[in-house]
């Protein structure tokens, strides 16, 4: 599962998620007549796509398939939280939610259905009144909840670090640079699923995505990693925590590989996020790049299997190895997602020998 902030092409295919959700899901505690009133399957795309640009608004996307939305405003106000009817009971409204409440700065209200009620008080909103809303001359019971602000954040977002040789840091808008160079960089971008960048244009929209948004969040691991003697990011490393594989990345302009800087700034990253709680966490590997697997055993994780993939937006079938370390003592854990998702898995002999010796 991917989330990503929303872009206005993504409108249209919200609108009809949302017309098919309402009709599917509320359906067991809403009237037909009341589902029409609620969702007519006449949106105004102009105004819709106006207030998704002016909120906080995301989208999960698993396959290329958009499988949910939600949006934010500046006070708090959690206006719209839709799961596509094909996708419920994945965790989509769960990780949607969590990165809307990461932007929030004080109190959260939330007009929820009847349907979607026990969800957020699953969060810990709870009901302020019940209320009846019109809509083209029908009424429909919904719920005003709140969920009080926390009085601190659970933890820091990218918090600073620091090793022998090596800041770890928050890239910042005048890192645009240093980012181009990272990212244009065509070796070191061989084995990655996106296309080298090619203008300073494409390294801001990247910036924006990439960065920007995930630092406005509660929490995050979006490292900048910099030499000491200069301070000048030389590449990457991150933990996903908006995904439940938990995915460990990295990346090195080509004339710094080979000098141990990714597992050095690897431990750091990893040491924190252990300290921070994460139970586990998760890194691949193309095949045809066995010198980053190498770097995920000098980190200690150990590879568990290996699948095929239509990488994007490269289109092209790619065999990751999988590898894993868990943080919370739980030897037997192994995400299996990328298992259960590809109809081509399997597990290496050879690699199997490696942690087995038999």
């Amino acid at each position: 599962m991917l989330i990503r902030r929303y872009a206005p092409a993504d409108c249209r295919e919200l609108a009809e998620l949302f017309y098919h959700t309402v009709h599917q899901v509320n359906a067991k505690d809403y009237t037909k007549e009341q589902l029409d009133a609620w969702a007519s399957g006449k949106v105004d795309l102009e105004q819709w796509n106006r207030s998704l640009l002016e909120h906080y608004s995301v989208v999960a996307v698993e396959d290329q398939v958009i499988t949910g939305f939600g949006d934010i405003d500046r006070t708090g106000y959690l206006d719209r939280l839709y799961v596509h009817k094909d996708y419920q009971g994945r965790g989509i409204a769960t990780a949607i939610c969590d990165a809307l409440e990461s932007t929030a700065q004080g109190n959260i209200t939330v007009h929820a259905s009847i349907t979607a009620k026990p969800f957020f008080e699953r969060r810990g909103y709870r009901v302020l009144k019940e209320q009846q809303v019109e809509r083209q001359g029908i009424f429909l019971t919904n719920y005003v909840m709140e969920k009080p602000a926390r009085d601190k954040p659970l933890t820091e977002n990218t918090p600073f670090l620091e090793t022998e040789r090596l800041i770890l840091r928050k890239f910042t808008k005048q890192d645009l640079p240093a980012l181009f160079a990272i990212y244009s960089d065509e070796e070191a971008n061989r084995f990655l699923p996106w296309f080298p960048l090619k203008t300073m244009d494409e390294t801001e929209i990247l910036w924006k995505k990439q960065y920007e948004d995930a630092y406005a969040r509660e929490r995050a691991y979006q490292y900048a990693i910099c030499l000491k003697q200069n301070d000048i990011p030389i590449g990457y490393l991150h933990v996903n925590i908006m995904d439940e594989s938990h995915d460990l990345g990295y990346g090195l302009r080509t004339e710094f590989w080979h000098r141990g800087i990714a597992a050095e700034a690897g431990k750091a990253v990893i040491e924190r996020v252990k300290r921070d709680g994460l139970p586990y966490i998760t890194a691949t590997h193309d095949i045809c790049n066995p010198r980053s697997g190498g770097v995920m055993r000098q980190l200690g994780m150990q590879y568990q299997y290996s699948y095929e993939e239509q990488w994007q937006p490269k289109d092209i079938p790619v065999t990751f190895r999988m590898y894993q370390l868990n943080l919370d003592g739980e030897k037997d854990r192994v995400y299996r997602k990328y298992w259960e998702n590809s109809e081509i898995h399997f597990i290496e002999e050879e690699m199997r020998r490696l942690w087995t010796g038999k």
